[in-house]
C-alpha cells in the first residue's frame, strides 16, 4: 500500500516509546497468561521510528499502522495482523514472521535479511476474500503488497504467499522460496541468485530482467513465467485461468439481511422437525463477518470455509456443525454448544470460547461424535472454562491461550504448540 492511496481521513494516534514499551510489556504478560496482561492492539496508530527489537509480538494487532523506519530486528511476529501496514524502510532483519498477515502492506526499502517468514501472507489486499470493512470505512483502498527494493536475502519464505505482489528490484539472493506462491507477482529486475525456488508456483510471474544465476528452480515452473516481452501473453492467461491464486477458494458472498434471516429460519425449522420442514443451512463460501448470530440454532449447519470473523455466536447451538477451515478470528463463541463440531484447520485466533462446550456429542441413538480441531489455530484465544473433553486437538496451535478452568480430560493433544 503506497502512501498515495492512504488518505489521512483522521489524525492518527501517535505513541511515545515509553507508551509502546508499556503496551508491549502487557502483551508479554498476556502471552504468558499472567494477570494484568492485554493483547497488543494498535490499529492505524503512528508508530514510525519506534523500537520493537527482540520483542515477542505473537498475535499482535497492528493492521493499518504507520511503522515507517521502525526497528523489529529479531522480533517475533508470528500470526500477527499487519494487514495494510506502512513498513517502508523498517528493519526486520532476523525477525520471525510465521503465518503473519502482510497483505496490502508497504515494505519498500525494508530490511528483511535472514528473516524467517514461513507461510507468511503477502498477497494483493484487493483480491477476493481480503476485503476489510475497517479499511473501507476509513476510505482506505487496500492494494497489492509493495515489496520494491526489499532486502529478503537469506530469508526463509517457505510456502509464503506473494501472489500479485509488486517486488520489483527486490533482493531474494540465497533466499528459500520452496513451495512459495508467486502467481502474477512482479519480480522484474529482482535478484534471485542462489535462491531455492523448488516447488514454487511461477504462473505469470514477471521475471523480466531478474538475475537467476545459480537459482534452484524447476524448468517446468520457469516455463510458466514471463521471462521476456514475448511471454507477456502469459500474464493474461494467468489472470483468466485463476482467481486470487491457483487452488484458492472462489470469492465469498455476503448475503443480505432478509436472505440470511430466511436461511436461519428455514434451518431452525429443519432441525426442529428432523428434516421434515425447512432446509439445512449451507453457508459454504458465505461472508458472515461481524454478524450477530448469538443464541441461534445452527445444529448440523454446513459452514466450511465460511468467514465469521468478528461474528457473535455467543450461546449458539452448533452441535455437529461443519466449520472446517472457517475464518473465526476474533469471533465470540462464549457459552456456545460446539459438541461434535468439525473445526479442522479453522482459524480461531483471538476468539472468545469462554465457557464453550466442545466435548463429545452423544446422539439420541446413542452414537458418539468427537469434536475435531485438528490443526486449528487458537493462538491468543480465551479458553477459560471451556470443555474439550475427548476432543481431538492434534497439531492445534494453543500459543498464548487463556486456560483458567479449561477441561482437556481425554482430549488428544498430540503435536499441539503452546
Amino acid at each position: 500500500m503506497t502512501a498515495e492511496r492512504i488518505p489521512e481521513v483522521a489524525p492518527r494516534v501517535r505513541l511515545t516509546q515509553a507508551q509502546l514499551d508499556r503496551a508491549c510489556d502487557r502483551h508479554h504478560a498476556y502471552l504468558g497468561g499472567r494477570s494484568g496482561g492485554a493483547r497488543l492492539s494498535l490499529p492505524f496508530c503512528d508508530l514510525s521510528g519506534l523500537v520493537f527489537e527482540r520483542r515477542n509480538l505473537t498475535n499482535a494487532n497492528l493492521h493499518g499502522a504507520v511503522l515507517r523506519g521502525a526497528r523489529f530486528a529479531e522480533a517475533t511476529l508470528d500470526f500477527a495482523d499487519l494487514f495494510g501496514c506502512d513498513l517502508r524502510e523498517a528493519d526486520l532483519s532476523g525477525a520471525q514472521l510465521r503465518r503473519t498477515d502482510l497483505r496490502a502492506a508497504t515494505l519498500s526499502g525494508a530490511n528483511l535479511r535472514g528473516a524467517r517468514m514461513i507461510e507468511c501472507d503477502m498477497r494483493d489486499g484487493a483480491t477476493a476474500g481480503a476485503v476489510r470493512n475497517d479499511f473501507l470505512v476509513l476510505g482506505i483502498d487496500p492494494g497489492p503488497a509493495q515489496l520494491a527494493a526489499v532486502d529478503f536475502s537469506g530469508a526463509d519464505l517457505t510456502r509464503a504467499r506473494l501472489s500479485g505482489s509488486q517486488a520489483r528490484a527486490a533482493d531474494f539472493s540465497h533466499a528459500i522460496l520452496k513451495d512459495a506462491r508467486l502467481v502474477r507477482a512482479d519480480l522484474r529486475d529482482a535478484r534471485l541468485t542462489g535462491a531455492s525456488l523448488r516447488g514454487a508456483d511461477l504462473t505469470g510471474t514477471d521475471l523480466r530482467g531478474a538475475d537467476l544465476a545459480g537459482a534452484d528452480v524447476d524448468a517446468t515452473a520457469l516455463a510458466t513465467a514471463v521471462l521476456d516481452d514475448a511471454d507477456l501473453h502469459k500474464l493474461g492467461d494467468a489472470r483468466s485461468d485463476m482467481g486470487e491464486e491457483a487452488g484458492d477458494p472462489p470469492p465469498l458472498r455476503s448475503p443480505g439481511t432478509a436472505e440470511l434471516e430466511e436461511m436461519l429460519a428455514r434451518h431452525a425449522a429443519w432441525v426442529e422437525t428432523a428434516g421434515r420442514k425447512g432446509a439445512q443451512l449451507d453457508g459454504t463460501g458465505l461472508d458472515l463477518s461481524g454478524q450477530d448470530l448469538s443464541g441461534r440454532v445452527l445444529t448440523l449447519a454446513r459452514l466450511p470455509g465460511a468467514s465469521l470473523r468478528g461474528a457473535s455466536l455467543a450461546g449458539a447451538q452448533l452441535q455437529a456443525a461443519n466449520l472446517a477451515g472457517a475464518e473465526l478470528r476474533s469471533a465470540s463463541l462464549a457459552r456456545a454448544d460446539l459438541r461434535g463440531a468439525g473445526l479442522d484447520r479453522a482459524n480461531l485466533i483471538d476468539a472468545d470460547l469462554n465457557g464453550a462446550d466442545l466435548s463429545m456429542l452423544l446422539t439420541p441413538k446413542g452414537a458418539t461424535v468427537r469434536t475435531s480441531l485438528v490443526r486449528a489455530r487458537l493462538a491468543g484465544a480465551n479458553l477459560s472454562g471451556a470443555r474439550f473433553v475427548s476432543a481431538d486437538l492434534s497439531g492445534a496451535d494453543l500459543t498464548g491461550t487463556r486456560r483458567d478452568g479449561t477441561d482437556f480430560t481425554g482430549a488428544t493433544l498430540d503435536g499441539t504448540r503452546g
